[in-house]
């Protein structure tokens, strides 16, 4: 029970590498804010008092602000930050070049913009309590453009966002060390997810995906989950600035 008596907050916790990352916090014995635009999946009805959930768009700060208040004066200061709510717009993102920036700044406002509300807004409760952390779920777009990674051309503006999440955590990381706020970013490769589903029901391209990564699988939102909970946890107290792959070796290929 790593996180007992600790507050944490989680973005995107209505599905996928979020809810995971919310249900383990609440496995682990926090108290749980989770924010989605999501209604709450079925499987957190179960903690009662010990969950907030919100649907809430990460693009209405007011709202991110007003949410998060909340839980703070329900639960306290919050102890923990993972940042996980994201978006990819499969088929509509491609490259800078030609691609309807309408979509460009959708993928900005939920990717960036939307983070940097919840930060914001969180931060400042932060200060008031103690031990304090986050994680941020980047990509490993986000660290490397490959054609092992890249297999359908460019998806420039989530890879942008991503790149954007790692400069910012490591940013928070060298100005909020002082005060003991530690940041770091988990970096996914391969995993399979509700907003991946429509990529995952090839079988052929499943296998592909899993012959190039080195460990042989796709991941699961419990791989993720798992690395973030470490990150958090004071396990890691002296980790901070990290930008940690989470790929099954995928980034330890040059091609």
């Amino acid at each position: 029970m790593m996180f007992t008596d600790r507050v944490a907050i989680v973005t995107g916790g209505g599905g996928g590498i979020g809810l995971a990352v919310a249900r383990d916090l609440l496995a682990e014995g926090a108290r749980v804010g989770v924010i989605d635009i999501k209604p709450m999946p079925a499987e957190l009805e179960a903690y009662g008092d010990r969950l907030h959930y919100g649907c809430i768009d990460l693009s209405e700060p007011d709202e991110v602000t007003a949410f998060i208040d909340q839980v703070a004066a329900e639960f306290g200061p919050p102890n923990h930050l993972a940042n996980v709510a994201g978006i990819a717009m499969w088929g509509r993102d491609g490259s800078v070049v030609d691609m309807p920036l309408e979509h460009y700044r959708k993928t900005l406002a939920v990717n960036l913009d939307g983070l940097i509300a919840v930060v914001r807004a969180v931060v400042p409760h932060m200060r008031k309590t103690s031990p304090r952390s986050m994680v941020h779920v980047s990509s490993v777009v986000g660290l490397r453009t490959a054609d092992n990674i890249m297999k359908d051309g460019p998806l420039d503006a989530y890879q942008i966002s991503k790149a954007a999440v790692n400069s910012l955590s490591r940013s928070l990381a060298v100005d909020l060390g002082r005060e003991g706020i530690r940041s770091n970013t988990v970096c996914p490769g391969s995993i399979w997810t509700p907003m991946t589903d429509g990529i995952y029901a090839d079988e052929a391209r499943v296998q592909a995906m899993s012959d190039r990564t080195p460990i042989g699988r796709v991941g699961l939102p419990e791989d993720i989950s798992a690395a973030c909970l470490f990150l958090l946890s004071d396990k890691a107290s002296f980790i901070t600035g990290v930008d940690l792959p989470v790929d099954g070796g995928l980034l330890a290929k040059l091609v």
